[in-house]
């Protein structure tokens, strides 16, 4: 019953990843001002507000991923990457390439659960007939 459930919630995730690349490919790129920057250790959190081709303006947070943009202070400009669907929420900077290893480690969950799966749902073999019980 487990692997069914992983399986199950596998395949939905695959689907889920697949639909969120699909869509952050069709979005675009936009210039944006830095309103805020903050160090967490060795991570670096900003703060960008720009506008999008449809006009709507936008201020998202997240993690600078990519080393050129670590340096950055608050008024500087930056290069962000939007959805199409979700302009606001999905923003990553231009240069950052992480949502990738989700489509990387999908397959790899889909076949060991699709496996498990396979050995609990597979119909036992009936026994040996009797006649055949001592031989190799």
């Amino acid at each position: 019953m487990f692997s069914a459930f992983c399986l199950v919630f596998v395949i939905t995730l695959t689907a889920a990843a697949t639909w969120s690349l699909v869509d952050d490919g069709r979005g675009s790129e936009a210039e944006a001002t830095v309103l805020d920057v903050e160090q967490r250790g060795a991570r670096t959190f900003v703060t960008v507000q720009f506008s999008t081709s449809g006009g709507e303006v936008c201020e998202a947070d997240f993690r600078v991923a990519v080393d050129a943009n670590r340096s950055v202070t608050t008024g500087d400009r930056m290069r962000v990457h939007h959805s199409k669907s979700e302009p606001c929420l999905s923003v990553r900077e231009v240069g950052d390439h992480s949502r990738w290893y989700m489509i990387l480690i999908a397959p790899v969950l889909l076949t060991v659960f699709g496996t498990l799966a396979y050995v609990s749902w597979r119909r036992p073999r009936p026994p040996l007939p009797l006649r055949y019980a001592g031989m190799p």
